[in-house]
């Protein structure tokens, strides 16, 4: 059951991610290949942040060893 929880949350993150790339980049206008490599960075960076966070929350409120 753990690795199911934790894939739910991998997968969670990522989609997180990516939307809120899409919207930043979408904010902006941009478009093309430069548009395609922001987004990707933007979104690999914004979900292992929260997925960073997400074990931090967990460590502290000792939910995960």
């Amino acid at each position: 059951m753990f690795y199911l929880f934790q894939a739910i949350a991998i997968i969670f993150c990522g989609v997180a991610g990516a939307y809120l790339a899409w919207v930043v980049v979408d904010a902006f206008g941009w478009s093309g290949i430069s548009a395609a490599v922001v987004t990707a960075f933007i979104g690999m960076a914004a979900a292992t942040l929260l997925w960073a966070g997400g074990v931090a929350l967990g460590k502290a409120l000792r939910r995960l060893d």
